[in-house]
């Protein structure tokens, strides 16, 4: 791809321009000092490189030239459409909101009465871009609104477009998926009838995403892969690297987190070429993190059964070379995962992100718990609970209390700490307000986390209740979407398992009971009661027969026959 030489030049020093440099700007005196004039020529050649998605030619320009905007004349005819076009190549930029901050500073609002009807829609375009990246959405929604109602001729067809891009956007972080969806399908479909190829793939990615949020994941990965076809050999890294970033979101909703690996890597590369402090760079490490934690617990997974195995066996040999070089590996992974998530936490703490950083810190929570570091996880999401509590996040203020949840039941089914019976009720309790903080959210995902592990604190010993566990699974079942795979799926079908198995054994136990021996003799009724019961105490005890038999004063050989009989192998 050939780059624009030097840089778009829309503002040219006090004094003329440099020998040999083409004048895009024309000094003006005024009282103030020298003012600048932008060129017709400079701003159609700036249009044309948003709408062709080169991106980056157009941030050298700020790069090099970001001292001289505070000379921008408010009262010319280009000033207004340069601010809106300049606001259009800063997605994602750490100085987004401070760029088209300033520069709609240089048009006091004392001053926009002067102005034209198309210069304010021109200005409102950018405020509401300001807007959006200041997480203001139900703001900035109302100013692309105002831009898509107003006269077409006014605004002309290229913000029209990009305002229902824009208002997608913000539709999008709203929650409203299906609005999200319609402005950026006539984002599109206005795109493509301008025949602005790259600005239509740009929108047909968002569209994409949109459906990978909504979980049609395979038709969103159609969209994906065209998008990027016709966006290779831009320089729109944003882009990108939100299609790589939406790539991984896919494959760990379908259970392929080395795929996601690869594809977060890609977009954090993109996304640094762009700006190494990118608005969306923290998010993807968090991503990347959580694939790496995923990846290594289901080693660590791998690499316990396989000593519970051997310690069944009687083995007494720690697995040789083979396993010492397999948690090496584990361990390796989690060092990874940590140094994404401090890292994000250090880019947020530079762009003032409050919320990913929150979330950065319950990921490094439930990595923490993950390595049976609880009081250091707790920690981190008490601090997450903290930041979410001041910001009214109920995202991060559901997401922090399910990592407390987590941990209480844990540490209470491990025998940690010295209040048993404190530590599971704060597990029902946390449980339970996740749940109320998730609806509170737009976020599916977080709501089904929460509804299945409210489910399965349901199914433990904390409370039994078989009827609420049903509930939770029967509500969090609907809004996981088909062909998910994820861990939200897995826990999930846990807890269908754990249901199942408990209905069984409450309705023949409610049958004994009741004095329904359903014609079988005391004998049998006994060998059914043993079926039930061995097989929870020999998972309590670790799998461990000489346990169960010790615990229930019962020969080893009636033991290994019930788990047999089970499907089970001692």
């Amino acid at each position: 791809m050939k780059r624009n030489q030097g840089g778009l030049r829309l503002l040219a020093p006090a004094g003329g321009p440099r020998p040999g440099v083409s004048c895009a700007v024309r000094p003006k005196a005024g009282r103030a000092g020298v003012r600048t004039d932008v060129t017709r020529e400079a701003l159609a050649e700036l249009r044309s490189n948003v709408m062709a998605r080169r991106i980056q030619e157009s941030a050298e320009w700020l790069n090099q030239n970001d001292a001289l905007v505070r000379q921008l004349d408010p009262e010319h005819a280009c000033s207004a459409p340069l601010i809106a076009w300049v606001a259009q190549c800063l997605e994602g930029s750490s100085r987004e909101a401070a760029t088209i901050r300033e520069l709609l500073g240089r048009v006091p609002r004392s001053m926009r009465g002067r102005l034209t009807l198309q210069a304010y829609v021109h200005l409102r375009l950018a405020e509401g871009i300001l807007a959006l990246a200041e997480r203001r959405a139900d703001e900035a929604a109302a100013h692309f609104d105002f831009v898509i109602t107003a006269d077409p001729e006014l605004a002309g067809p290229e913000f029209v477009a990009l305002a229902h891009y824009w208002k997608a956007l913000s539709e999008r972080e709203l929650g409203r998926d299906e609005a999200a969806m319609t402005h950026a399908t006539q984002a599109h479909a206005m795109a493509q009838d301008l025949g602005s190829e790259a600005a239509a793939a740009m929108m047909l990615a968002l569209e994409g995403c949109i459906l990978a949020g909504k979980g049609k994941l395979a038709r969103a990965l159609d969209l994906l892969r065209e998008a990027e076809a016709a966006l290779e050999g831009t320089s729109d890294f944003t882009w990108l690297g939100n299609i790589q970033f939406a790539y991984g979101h896919i494959a760990l909703e379908e259970g392929r987190c080395e795929s996601a690996m690869e594809h977060l890597l890609e977009a954090a590369g993109n996304y640094r070429r762009c700006d190494p402090v990118h608005r969306s760079l923290g998010e993807t490490l968090i991503h990347l993190a959580r694939s790496r934690r995923f990846i290594a617990s289901r080693a660590a997974q791998v690499i316990d059964g396989h000593a519970a195995r051997r310690r069944r066996l009687g083995q007494v040999d720690g697995g040789g070379c083979a396993e010492v070089s397999a948690r090496r590996e584990v361990d390796e992974l989690r060092g990874q995962a940590e140094a994404n998530l401090i890292e994000a936490m250090e880019v947020c703490a530079v762009i003032g992100d409050v919320r990913v950083s929150a979330f950065a810190q319950v990921e490094r929570g439930i990595l923490l718990a993950d390595c049976g570091q609880f009081d250091c996880a707790w920690m981190d999401a008490e601090q997450a609970f903290d930041a979410g509590w001041r910001a009214k996040d109920y995202a991060v203020l559901g997401s922090a209390r399910l990592l407390q949840s987590r941990i209480a039941l844990t540490q209470y089914e491990e025998g940690i700490g010295n209040a048993p019976l404190a530590q599971a009720q704060r597990s029902s309790d946390y449980a339970k307000e996740a749940v109320n903080y998730a609806r509170q959210s737009v976020d599916r995902r977080l709501l089904a986390s929460a509804l299945t592990w409210q489910g399965l604190v349901h199914c433990s010993e904390v409370c039994s209740d078989a009827e609420a566990a049903e509930t939770c699974c029967r509500e969090a079942g609907e809004l996981l979407a088909p062909g998910n795979r994820s861990r939200i799926w897995e826990e999930h079908r846990a807890l269908v398992r754990k249901i199942a198995r408990g209905g069984k054994i409450d309705a023949r136990l409610r049958e004994w009971s009741q004095g329904f021996a359903g014609g079988k003799t005391f004998q049998q009724m006994s060998e059914e009661f043993a079926d039930l019961v061995i097989p929870s105490v020999w998972e309590k005890e670790g799998r461990n027969v000489s346990r169960v038999v010790a615990k229930l004063s019962i020969s080893p050989k009636k033991v290994r026959r019930i788990l047999s009989r089970a499907g089970l192998k001692a």
